[in-house]
């Protein structure tokens, strides 16, 4: 047994470790080392603790990892670069358009910020590329690579992956179209996209880009997009896309039977229709009141209560139109009749409350307490035209403007039409008339298909979030950059579909920004010590202490695997 011994030598004393044994019954030192004076023991000491970092750097790594592996998964990046190759010289064009679709995911930046924020995520050591390469004129350059037939090209070859590797219910699919505003000048005329039109955003001031969309009912993964010039309305779009739309739904469906395009009234064109038929699609859509004005009028009492939708009610038939056998659906429910009943009673308050001002304005000419532009008949029913706009007014309040033979300024008088309020109230308000070629189906199943567009506005608005997955800012002035700007925003939402896919798929259940919200919190830790020190532990990286439910989402996405960390 070791034992530490001390020696005095010239006055000093020294220690040493000693193991004694008995040899021929007496005691002796079978091996010594030395360990120095007691300063020199006590020094030694203090270096053997663990020393204190110097300094650590915090990447963001849970979301990037993420996507970051569904892109993998997807082998995107070898996809965008088969379609659009370049010299191996950098970052190839598939890299400028990941890292665009992950930052738009994650943290929509400019193309001026970006690189800054690629070297603080994990992307600078799994990538190993220098924040240099990606300015935003390497952005532009790369960019000009995709033509919008490559674009085709992706999103044609991205669908059987996405079925292979994922899955894909295509029973129901959904399509619809928004817009999103742009701050381009009047005077910059090298878009044609973007144009001036009603704006989903209330900004009919600023030139907005229209998008297209179809995506499937579960988790809106996206299968399909086009941007189109944002002064096209959805009834005259919706004829230009159905062959694409026909020829992608056959693509993705294989000509299931079962598979069922959705979309809403807005779409519904006869020419546009008459293509689906011929392309043998079937469909679920909502018709507009003048196509169906005979039907939204149905007496109550023809309306019978749908199983399992309280409050709810429908009237079925079938009839024939666009040359096929189709089924009629006049749905009602208590709550659409509320909330249309409320903003009709609105807009009753608000257009009286207008049309009362008009008329005082117009007292005050005849009493010679105005100036300015002296109104005329035409003036004021022009006036009273815009005050009536909102739906129904102009039915439901009866106006009368006549020059007054004395003072030659117009009189108003109005008043509400009873009648016409209760009949709109009893066979117009909480109905919705839907169309499908099921005939087959039961009302019940083409109700809960047709609500099924719910969820893609669900998508619409987050691509509207300000924090994860915006469009918004576009920072782009040709047709082609704008093209291929939506490309990665798409991108963006497919692959945070599929991502939140995988987490519901291991019983973890968030929308997508939660999902995103709760990846981005996962950060990777680099921990650097001082040089120099005895001892010294290697510098190494970690991963920033989880919840419960990161570490789920950690291992169902593979964020370890990805970022290098297994285990």
């Amino acid at each position: 047994m070791a034992s530490i011994t001390k020696k005095i030598k010239k006055g000093r004393p020294y220690y040493y470790a000693v193991e004694s044994k008995r040899i021929n019954g007496k005691p002796r030192i079978v091996w010594q080392k030395y360990l120095g004076t007691l300063e020199a023991i006590v020094n030694r000491t203090e270096d053997a603790k663990p020393p204190k970092p110097k300094h650590t750097v915090i990447f963001e790594a849970g979301g990037i990892a993420a996507l970051l592996r569904i892109t993998q998964r997807l082998k995107l990046l070898d996809l965008i670069n088969k379609v659009s190759p370049k010299r191996e010289q950098g970052p190839t064009v598939g890299h400028y358009i990941i890292l665009a679709a992950l930052n738009r995911a994650l943290e929509p930046l400019s193309k001026l910020a970006i690189g800054n924020w690629y070297e603080q995520t994990v992307l600078r050591r799994l990538w190993g590329f220098d924040k240099s390469a990606f300015t935003s004129q390497r952005f532009w350059d790369h960019m000009d690579r995709i033509s919008e037939q490559d674009i085709e090209h992706i999103q044609e070859e991205l669908v059987p992956r996405i079925e292979r590797e994922f899955g894909i219910d295509a029973r129901i699919l959904l399509y619809d179209t928004t817009n999103f505003f742009t701050f381009l000048a009047t005077t910059n005329g090298r878009s044609g996209l973007a144009q001036r039109g009603h704006s989903k955003q209330k900004r009919d001031d600023l030139r907005q880009i229209g998008l297209a969309l179809l995506v499937t009912r579960d988790f809106q993964i996206p299968l399909f997009h086009k941007v189109y010039p944002g002064n096209i309305p959805d009834i005259s779009l919706f004829p230009q896309l159905t062959g694409e739309l026909v020829d992608r739904y056959k693509k993705v469906t294989g000509k299931t039977p079962e598979a069922t395009l959705v979309f809403d009234k807005g779409n519904v064109t006869d020419d546009g229709m008459e293509d689906l038929v011929v392309g043998d699609a079937h469909f679920v859509a909502a018709l507009s009141a003048n196509q169906c004005a005979d039907l939204l009028a149905t007496p109550h009492e023809e309306f019978q209560p749908i199983d399992g939708m309280p409050g709810a009610q429908a009237f079925d038939t079938t009839t024939t139109m666009w040359g096929k056998s189709c089924r009629i659906v006049v749905l009602y429910t208590e709550s659409f009749f509320t909330q249309q009943l409320q903003g009709v009673t609105q807009n009753l308050v608000k257009c009286q409350k207008k049309l009362l001002d008009l008329a005082k304005s117009l007292g005050r000419w005849r009493q010679g307490k105005s100036r300015g532009k002296k109104p005329t008949v035409r003036s004021v029913r022009m006036r009273v035209n815009d005050i009536l706009s909102a739906q129904f007014m102009k039915k439901l309040i009866h106006t009368d403007v006549k020059e007054d033979t004395t003072s030659s300024i117009p009189r108003l008088n109005y008043s509400v039409d009873h009648a016409a309020l209760q009949h709109l109230s009893q066979e117009r308000l909480g109905r919705t008339v839907l169309v499908s070629d099921h005939m087959q189906w039961s009302a019940r199943q083409i109700i809960e298909a047709y609500r099924s567009l719910s969820v893609v506005e669900d998508a619409f608005k987050n691509m509207k979030n300000t924090d994860f997955l915006r469009w918004q800012p576009a920072h782009h002035w040709t047709d082609q950059k704008l093209r291929v700007h939506a490309l990665y925003c798409v991108l963006a939402l497919l692959i945070a579909s599929l991502a939140r896919k995988v987490a519901l798929e291991a019983g973890i259940n968030l929308t997508l920004p939660a999902l995103l919200k709760e990846l981005s919190a996962i950060r990777e830790v680099a921990v650097i010590y001082p040089p120099g020190t005895l001892a010294r532990p290697k510098d190494h990286i970690t991963l920033s202490r989880m919840s419960a439910r990161q570490k789920k989402l950690a291992q169902a996405l593979e964020i370890g695997e990805t970022l290098g960390q297994i285990g």
